[in-house]
C-alpha cells in the first residue's frame, strides 16, 4: 500500500507545483495585455480630420478658435483641425449634437443635450448695448420705441437677451425688432438702419472697438429706470442679481473704462456669461486631456495673442459649467490632486501592519504544526529505534516473526497517516522509510543466523 500510494502522491505535488507555475505565466501574459490596453486608451490619437465650430468669421470665437487650433498644430504636427464658421453657440451646438463638428466653443448658457460635455471655461463675454448717440437711450426702457437688434436668431446674443427683456418687463414694438448677424448689426448702426443693437463678446472686442471709433455710438449700461421715477435708476448689480436668480448662469460684470482705445470714460455695468470651450462625449478621453493640457501649457503664448486668454485660470475653467466636464479634461484638473494612496496612507498602514501580525501569526502556527509533525515523526523513530535493540535479545525465531509484524505496522501506519495529509512527505519521512529498510535487513539476518 505505502510503495504504491506514495508516488501517487509525488506525482499529485508536481502537477501542483506545474499549475503554479503555468497560472503565473497567464497572469504575467494578461498585466502585459492590460498595459497595452492602457497605451492605447490613453496614448493621444491624432487620427482622423477634427471638426472645430466657431462663430462669424469676423467674431472673437473664430480668433480664439484659430490660435487653440494653432496651439494644438504646435504641440502636434499630426493633427488636422478644419475650422468652420457659424452664426453661434445654437448651431455649434447642433453640430455637435449632429456629429457634424468634434469641437465648438459655446456660451455656458447655451441649450444643449446630453451629447456635449465640457472641456474649460475661456473667458467672460459680455453683453455690449451698442446705441447711436443721437437715440439718447440711457437704459432698458428707452428701447421700447427704438430699432434695436437682438443679434442673430440662433445664436447665444439673441437667447440671453431675450432673457434679459423679458426678466425687465420691456417690451420692443415688434415691428421694430431685428434678429442681425454681428455684421449686419454693425453696418445697421453705421448706416443708421437701426437704433440700438445687443453684441455678446469678449471684453476688448476689435469689432467693439472699431464701432466706438467711428463716434456716432456710445455703450450703455444694462439698467432700467425705478419704479415710479423715471430719472433714477435701479442699481445695475442688484437687477442682475435678480436676473441670475431666473437664468442662473450669468452674473453681474462692469466693462472697465477705456477698454476700447479710451473708451467708455467710465465703467459700464453689464450681464455677462462664460464661453465655454466644449466637444462631443464621445471624444477618446486621452484626447481631451491633451486638449486641456495644451491650452494651459500654451497659456503664456495665448494671452499675448489675444487678451481675452490671459486670465485663463484652471479654478475658473471648472467652476459653474453647464455641460457635465468631459473625463478626460477632469483628470488633467485633477492630477495634482493626492492620489488613492496619499489619501488612505494612515488606513492602508494600519491594514499592513495588521496583514503583517496576521502573517507573522500564521508562521508561527506553521511551524508548530511543522514541529508537531516532526515530532509525530519522531514517535515512530523511537519505535523503530526500540525494535533494533529489542533484536540483540532475541535467541529464537517466534520472537523474530513477532518483531517483524511489529516492524510491518509501524511501518503501514505511517503510510496511512502520509496519505492522510497527518504526515508530510518530507526529509523526515524519508528517514523514516531508511529506519524501516535497515531494521528489516537486520531482523532477516538474524534469521539466517539462527537457521
Amino acid at each position: 500500500m505505502s510503495e504504491s500510494q506514495l508516488p501517487v502522491r509525488m506525482r499529485s505535488l508536481q502537477t501542483r507545483a506545474l499549475q503554479t507555475r503555468s497560472g503565473r505565466v497567464l497572469l504575467l501574459v494578461v498585466l502585459g495585455l492590460a498595459m497595452c490596453a492602457a497605451l492605447a486608451v490613453f496614448w493621444p490619437s491624432s487620427s482622423g480630420k477634427l471638426r472645430f465650430s466657431t462663430g462669424s468669421e469676423v467674431g472673437i470665437y473664430h480668433r480664439v478658435a484659430q490660435r487653440i487650433s494653432e496651439s494644438l498644430r504646435q504641440s502636434n504636427p499630426g493633427v488636422e483641425i478644419e475650422l468652420q464658421t457659424s452664426l453661434g453657440s445654437q448651431e455649434n451646438i447642433s453640430r455637435l449634437e449632429s456629429g457634424d463638428a468634434n469641437l465648438a466653443i459655446v456660451q455656458n448658457d447655451s441649450i444643449g443635450g446630453s451629447n456635449i460635455r465640457s472641456l474649460a471655461a475661456l473667458y467672460p463675454e459680455v453683453l455690449h448695448l451698442v446705441c447711436r448717440k443721437e437715440s439718447k437711450i440711457r437704459c432698458l426702457n428707452d428701447l421700447a420705441d427704438k430699432r434695436v437688434s437682438l443679434g442673430a436668431s440662433d445664436s447665444g446674443t439673441a437667447q440671453l437677451t431675450n432673457e434679459l427683456l423679458r426678466f425687465a418687463r420691456i417690451q420692443i414694438e415688434p415691428g421694430n425688432v431685428q434678429f442681425l448677424s454681428f455684421e449686419q448689426s454693425a453696418d445697421g448702426l453705421r448706416n443708421q438702419e437701426i437704433d440700438a443693437a445687443f453684441f455678446l463678446v469678449g471684453i476688448g472686442a476689435e469689432a467693439i472697438d472699431r464701432l466706438l471709433q467711428t463716434g456716432s455710438v456710445e455703450l450703455v449700461s444694462i439698467q432700467i429706470h425705478s419704479v415710479g421715477d423715471s430719472s433714477q435708476f435701479v442699481e445695475p448689480a442688484k437687477l442682475i442679481d435678480g436676473f441670475q436668480v431666473h437664468y442662473p448662469f450669468a452674473s453681474f460684470i462692469e466693462i472697465p473704462m477705456m477698454s476700447y482705445s479710451g473708451l467708455p470714460s467710465e465703467p459700464i455695468a453689464s450681464v455677462g456669461v462664460q464661453a465655454v470651450f466644449v466637444c462631443r462625449a464621445d471624444l477618446p478621453d486621452a484626447e481631451a486631456n491633451w486638449f486641456v493640457e495644451t491650452l494651459f501649457a500654451q497659456r503664456a503664448v495665448l494671452g499675448r495673442e489675444l487678451t481675452l486668454l490671459s486670465q485663463l485660470d484652471e479654478n475658473f475653467a471648472q467652476a459653474s459649467l453647464q455641460f457635465p466636464l468631459h473625463p478626460g479634461a477632469e483628470s488633467y484638473f485633477r492630477r495634482n490632486e493626492p492620489g488613492f494612496l496619499a489619501e488612505n496612507a494612515e488606513t492602508i498602514g494600519l491594514i499592513i501592519t495588521v496583514l503583517l501580525l496576521i502573517a507573522s501569526a500564521l508562521h508561527s502556527l506553521h511551524r508548530w504544526y511543522a514541529q508537531s509533525r516532526k515530532n509525530h515523526v519522531d514517535t515512530y523513530y523511537r519505535r523503530v529505534q526500540d525494535l533494533l535493540q529489542r533484536l540483540d535479545d532475541v535467541t529464537e525465531s517466534v520472537e523474530l516473526d513477532a518483531l517483524t509484524a511489529e516492524l510491518k505496522s509501524i511501518g503501514a501506519a505511517a503510510c496511512d497517516e502520509l496519505i492522510d495529509e497527518r504526515l508530510d512527505a518530507d526529509h523526515s519521512y524519508v528517514i523514516l522509510q531508511h529506519m524501516v529498510e535497515f531494521c528489516d535487513t537486520q531482523i532477516r539476518r538474524r534469521y539466517e543466523a539462527l537457521a
